[in-house]
C-alpha cells in the first residue's frame, strides 16, 4: 500500500511538502517524527505533519523520505496542534517554530563544500579568467570553503550564480555533506538531599484565590486568570496552586522573562516542592539543554521553569502554566520564528485544557482590560509604599546630576550606605552635532547616529558595531567644535566621580560587563560593600542578585516617550517601576526621579506606585485613538537592497489591501524608523482593524503574492 506524508520544512515558508514514503519505513513513520527528505538539492530534517493513503493532487511526481529518525514522535498530537495555531497567529513558518522547539542536536544538517577541480588548477595557471572568478579559485587552492565562508570574505552579492557559472565550466565541483551529531551518553547529575521547608502559612485572602483557580483546575477544562499584585504574594499563590496540581498528578509550565530569573526560581522549588525541576532556555550547552529536554520528554519533571523557548518544553499531562511578569516585552522573540510566548501560553493551555495564569504588578494595558472585562481579574492586597519619591524637573544648568540628587548621595554615602543610579542609555552621548552645520556622524551600514564612548574615543553602532574613532574635527565644514546631544551612563559615571572623588563608583552595562563571569564580579563587589555608587542600565536592574539600597536615583526615563510606539506611556511606566524595585522596604528608602516631563501622568503614576491611576489614563488614550486592546494591530517589515523595489512593491502591497478590505486602516507605506539596518533598506506598514478575522483575511490573500523579504509583527 503507498502511504503518502505532509512534511513542514524549516524554511520560512506558509506551507507544507508532499513525499511518498518506501516499504522499508512504512511500519516506522507517525505523525511527529522526524524525517530526513530531499529538498531541492538540499537534504533538510523535517517534521511529518499528516499521513494519508490518498496522494493530494494527481498528476505531481512526488519524491521519496529518505530516512524516518525516530521510533517514538517527538511531537505529541496536543504539540502539533498547538504549535499550527501559534504559528497562523503570528504568521510565521511552522517548520521553523516545530525546529526551534528542539535541542540543537535533534536537527541533522546538510553542508555544501566547494572543492577546486582539476581543470580549475589549470585554468588559474593558463586562462584569463574575471577577477571574482580568479579570487575565488585561488582560495580553492587551499582547501575546500562554504558558500556562505565565501559570500561572507569576499562579500559578493550573488555568489550562487557565481558558482554555478564555475561548476557548469567544470573549474569547480560541489560535494554535499550530511552533518550527524554525535549523541553522547548523557548522565544525569544526582539531586542533592534536601530538607524541605514547611509552609502552612496562607492569609485568608489569598486561601480565596487559591480555592477560587484550584477549583476550576478540577473540571478539567481551560480557565484563564490574571493575577495582580505584589510579587511575594503573587509567588505564595502560585507555590500554593503548584502543589494542588501535583496532588492531581499534573505538571506546571512555569514561564519568566529572564533567565536569571528561572536560575533563582530552581532552588525555591525545589525547597519547597522536593520534587524534580527542570530549567529549559536557548543559551544552554548542547549537551545541558539534551539532557534536561529529554528528562522532560521521559516525564521526570513535575515543573519546568525557563523564558519563552520553554514555552516548547515537551511537557506531558500539564495542568498549569504561570506567566510571570506578564508586562515583560522579552517574551516576544524578535527574531524568526517570530511568536509572543503570552499568546503563545494562552494558546497551548486552552489546547491541553489546562488552567493560565498570568501575573504582574502592573500588567500590560491589554492584558489588564481584558482581564476586567472578562471577570477573570484576581486582585491581591497591595501594600502602600512606604518609601518617599522625589520627582525633580531637570535643569541643565546644574549638570547631568542636579544639585538636590547630589546632595542626596552626599547625605547617604556619610552614613555608609550605597547608591543605585539609573540611566537607559549606553556610551557617553547618544550623538555628536557640529556646532556650525549640525552635522551627525552616522553608520554607514545603518541609518542611525553613531552613539559616543569616551573610554574607548570611539564612535560605535549598537546595531552593527560599526565604529569610527572621536572626531575632532567635522568632516562637512572643518569645523572643531563638536557638541554632544543627550546624555549617556558614561557621562553620568564621570561626573559622579568628580563629584564623589573618595568614593568607589563602578558602570553596570553591556558594554563593560560582556560576560556573566564580569556581571557576576561587579554585583558580588556591590553586594560586599566595595563599590559605593554604582551606574547602570535595565540589565543591571534585571540582576535577581542585586542587593536592596537605601537611595535610588533614575535619570531621564522620559526618553522611552519619544519612542514612535503606542505603548511608549506603559513602558516608561514599567521601566521606573522596574528601576525602583531595589530599593530598601523599611520605610527608609529615597527615590530621586529627575526628568524634564515632570508632570506626565505615566512618570507621576510610576512615582506613586499607582497603576490603577495610570491604567484609567492610558486606557481612554487608547479608546480616543482606536489602539489595542480596542483594535488589532499588524506591523508589516519589507526590506531588501533596492530602495527603489521596497518602495515600488509595497504601494503595490497597500493598494491591493485597500481593494480587498476597506475595513482595514492603512498607515503607510514608509521609511521605517530605521531606515536602513546592517546594509538593508525597509520599509514599514501598519494594517488596523476592529476585528482580529479581517486581518486575518486580508493578509492571508495578499501576502502569497509578495516577493520581498519580510518580517510581520503582531500587536494585541
Amino acid at each position: 500500500m503507498r502511504l503518502y506524508v505532509e512534511v513542514a520544512l524549516p524554511l520560512p515558508l506558509n506551507q507544507a511538502f508532499s513525499y511518498t514514503v518506501p516499504e522499508l519505513w512504512q511500519e516506522r513513520i507517525k505523525m511527529g517524527v522526524r524525517v530526513l527528505v530531499p529538498f531541492g538539492e538540499r537534504i533538510l530534517t523535517g517534521f511529518v505533519i499528516e499521513i494519508r493513503k490518498k496522494r493530494l493532487k494527481k498528476g505531481l511526481r512526488l519524491k521519496e523520505i529518505k530516512e524516518v529518525l525516530d521510533e517514538k514522535p517527538v511531537f505529541s498530537p496536543f504539540f502539533l496542534s498547538f504549535t499550527r495555531k501559534l504559528s497562523n497567529y503570528y504568521y510565521s513558518s511552522w517548520g521553523e517554530l516545530l525546529q526551534a522547539s528542539l535541542p540543537p542536536s535533534y536537527v541533522i544538517r546538510s553542508k555544501t563544500k566547494i572543492f577546486l577541480s582539476e581543470k580549475g588548477k589549470e585554468a588559474l595557471w593558463r586562462e584569463k579568467l574575471p577577477n571574482k572568478e580568479r579570487l575565488i579559485l585561488n582560495l580553492l587552492q587551499k582547501k575546500a570553503y562554504t558558500p556562505f565562508f565565501l559570500q561572507k570574505k569576499y562579500r559578493i552579492k550573488n555568489i550562487s550564480s557565481l558558482l554555478s557559472q564555475l561548476s557548469k565550466k567544470g573549474l569547480i565541483h560541489l560535494r554535499r555533506e550530511m552533518k550527524k551529531p554525535v549523541r553522547r551518553r548523557l548522565y544525569l547529575d544526582p539531586v542533592p538531599q534536601r530538607q524541605l521547608e514547611i509552609d502552612f502559612s496562607l492569609e485568608k485572602s489569598l486561601r480565596t484565590i487559591v480555592e477560587q483557580v484550584s477549583l476550576k483546575g478540577e473540571e478539567k477544562g481551560f480557565f484563564n486568570f490574571l493575577l495582580f499584585g505584589p510579587k511575594n504574594k503573587r509567588e505564595t499563590v502560585y507555590f500554593h496552586l503548584i502543589k494542588r496540581v501535583l496532588v492531581r498528578k499534573e505538571k506546571t509550565l512555569f514561564l519568566v522573562p529572564e533567565i536569571s530569573l528561572s536560575k533563582c526560581l530552581i532552588e525555591k522549588f525545589e525547597n519547597k516542592l522536593g520534587k524534580k525541576v527542570a530549567i529549559l532556555h536557548s543559551r544552554m550547552s548542547e549537551r545541558k539543554r539534551e539532557l534536561e529536554w529529554q528528562k522532560i520528554k521521559d516525564g521526570e519533571a513535575a515543573v519546568v521553569v525557563g523564558p519563552r523557548s520553554a514555552l516548547f518544553s515537551p511537557i506531558d499531562n500539564l495542568g498549569l502554566i504561570i506567566v510571570e511578569e506578564e508586562h515583560d516585552d522579552s517574551y516576544f522573540q524578535q527574531e524568526k520564528p517570530f511568536y509572543d510566548a503570552r499568546k503563545g501560553a494562552w494558546l497551548r493551555a486552552r489546547e491541553e485544557k489546562a488552567i493560565l495564569v498570568y501575573g504582574s504588578a502592573m500588567p500590560t494595558v491589554g492584558a489588564f482590560y481584558r482581564a476586567k472585562k472578562g471577570g477573570y481579574l484576581l486582585s491581591l492586597d497591595k501594600k502602600e509604599p512606604k518609601n518617599n519619591v522625589l520627582i525633580l524637573e531637570e535643569k541643565s544648568k546644574e549638570g547631568i546630576v542636579s544639585l538636590r540628587f547630589r546632595e542626596k548621595i552626599r547625605d547617604r554615602l556619610k552614613q555608609g550606605e550605597q547608591v543605585l543610579v539609573f540611566i537607559n542609555r549606553r556610551g557617553y552621548a547618544p550623538l555628536l552635532i557640529c556646532s556650525k552645520c549640525n552635522y551627525i556622524p552616522k553608520c554607514i551600514n545603518c541609518d542611525i547616529a553613531l552613539t559616543y564612548h569616551k573610554k574607548e574615543e570611539k564612535l560605535i553602532c549598537h546595531y552593527c558595531n560599526y565604529y569610527l574613532p572621536k572626531m575632532e574635527v567635522c568632516p562637512e565644514c572643518g569645523s572643531k567644535i563638536i557638541k554632544m546631544g543627550g546624555v549617556g551612563i558614561e557621562a553620568v559615571a564621570e561626573e559622579l566621580k568628580k563629584s564623589f572623588p573618595q568614593n568607589r563608583i563602578d558602570s553596570f552595562t553591556s558594554d563593560e560587563t560582556e560576560t556573566k563571569k564580569e556581571q557576576e564580579r561587579i554585583i558580588r563587589s556591590f553586594s560586599r560593600g566595595k563599590i559605593d555608587i554604582l551606574v547602570g542600565t535595565q540589565l543591571l536592574a534585571h540582576q535577581a542578585a542585586l542587593p536592596s539600597v537605601s537611595l535610588i536615583g533614575i535619570l531621564y526615563p522620559e526618553t522611552m516617550l519619544a519612542l514612535s510606539d503606542y505603548r511608549a506611556s506603559q513602558k516608561t511606566f514599567q521601566t521606573i517601576d522596574l528601576f525602583m524595585r531595589p530599593i530598601r522596604d523599611d520605610g527608609q528608602g529615597e527615590v530621586i526621579i529627575q526628568t524634564a516631563l515632570p508632570y506626565h501622568f505615566s512618570i507621576q503614576a510610576a512615582a506613586s506606585q499607582d497603576y490603577i491611576s495610570f491604567f484609567n489614563h492610558e486606557i481612554k488614550l487608547r479608546r480616543l485613538m482606536n489602539y489595542p486592546p480596542f483594535s488589532h494591530v499588524v506591523g508589516i517589515l519589507f526590506y531588501g537592497e533596492n530602495l527603489r523595489t521596497l518602495a515600488r512593491k509595497s504601494r503595490e502591497f497597500s493598494a491591493q489591501v485597500e481593494s480587498i478590505a476597506k475595513e482595514v486602516e492603512i498607515l503607510g507605506p514608509a521609511l521605517a524608523g530605521v531606515k536602513r539596518l546592517r546594509g538593508v533598506n525597509r520599509v514599514q506598514m501598519i494594517l488596523k482593524a476592529k476585528k482580529r478575522k479581517c486581518l486575518d483575511e486580508v493578509l492571508e490573500e495578499t501576502l502569497k503574492n509578495v516577493r520581498l523579504k519580510k518580517s510581520i509583527c503582531v500587536f494585541s
